[in-house]
């Protein structure tokens, strides 16, 4: 059953102006840092991912997530924390011809468990390792159509089998 907020309440009224206020305050800051895109596909997800790597962020919608350390282009997939647990996937969506290329420039994939705002683990996974599962998913003809995901059991797993390792841990 859906619910709903009552907005015609004052007090309801206050607190949704109120966080409208603070988003607005957030993308000023995000402004000043030529960030414009702050809150577009939850861009602020790939700038708090690439801050808790150290990592080059990009300020486009298109291309890598970010530039690793040595300047190779990564790829971010998160999920985040519904109902106080992880039941979510990693997708890689509109496998085209052109965003497996995309995926080929990468040296690393970084997988992100999120509890809204805060990170809570981070695994780096070398792209060789999903790279044939993703290209075998790819688009027919190079179309958009492709789609891959990942389970977070899958991705973990991988760290056990020592295909990956854990780069951030709360």
């Amino acid at each position: 059953m859906a619910q709903y907020i009552d907005c015609s309440k004052e007090e309801i009224r206050k607190q949704v102006l109120e966080i409208i206020q603070k988003l607005k305050e957030g993308v000023d800051i995000a402004n000043e840092l030529n960030i414009s895109n702050l809150l577009y596909n939850e861009s602020y997800v790939d700038l708090l991912i690439a801050v808790h790597l150290g990592h080059n962020y990009n300020l486009e919608t298109q291309g890598a997530d970010a530039l690793e350390k040595d300047g190779t282009p990564t790829e971010y997939k998160a999920v985040k924390k519904r109902h106080g647990r992880y039941s979510g996937s990693f997708q890689f969506h509109w496998l085209s011809t052109e965003k497996i290329q995309k995926y080929d420039r990468c040296k690393h994939f970084y997988f992100v468990w999120r509890d809204e705002f805060e990170v809570e683990k981070i695994i780096k996974v070398k792209k060789e390792t999903l790279m044939a599962e993703i290209k075998s998913k790819a688009g027919a003809g190079g179309s958009t159509a492709g789609h891959k995901s990942f389970s977070c059991a899958t991705i973990e797993a991988l760290v056990d089998d020592r295909k990956a390792e854990i780069v951030f841990q709360k």
